[in-house]
């Protein structure tokens, strides 16, 4: 009995594929499990260089872990990070499956372990949130102006 449900199996994966854990979870976040990302870029984020010190940081923070990139964006949005993660030997992945999402709101790119680390926050947004511009200061008026209403 046990051997026909062993074969069974077996022809199941032969036609279906081997089944995975989670594989919404691992769709969204470019191959991986979100208890070992450690910062996570959607397409706009990773398109807009600004956002390069970020991923700098969180890398240089981080040499053991590895750079996960989505294949659908342009080349040369990616040259930038390709040239971080090699400059600082990570080990990268460019993923270009069709199951990786191509809209500005999916992931571009993922800095993750090997091992669960369960980060939290790890979107960039929230992570290294921008810092406001600061406003420039009126010089702060005497009390001789003020009495004179200057």
């Amino acid at each position: 009995m046990a051997e026909k449900s062993q074969m069974e199996q077996h022809l199941q994966n032969s036609v279906y594929g081997t089944p995975k854990i989670n594989p919404d979870e691992q769709r969204h976040y470019l191959g991986t499990f979100r208890e070992r990302v450690s910062l996570a870029m959607t397409i706009a984020e990773v398109t807009d260089r600004k956002s390069l010190d970020a991923f700098i940081t969180e890398i240089t923070a981080h040499p053991d872990y590895q750079v996960i990139l989505n294949g659908h964006i342009d080349q040369a949005d990616l040259a930038p990070y390709l040239k971080l993660a090699s400059q600082h030997n990570l080990k990268f992945t460019i993923r270009q499956d069709t199951i990786y999402g191509v809209n500005d709101s999916d992931l571009g790119l993922i800095v993750a372990s090997d091992t669960a680390i369960n980060q939290n926050p790890i979107s960039l947004s929230k992570k290294y949130p921008e810092k406001p511009a600061e406003k420039p200061t009126a010089p702060k008026k005497s009390w001789f102006d003020k009495l004179i209403g200057h």
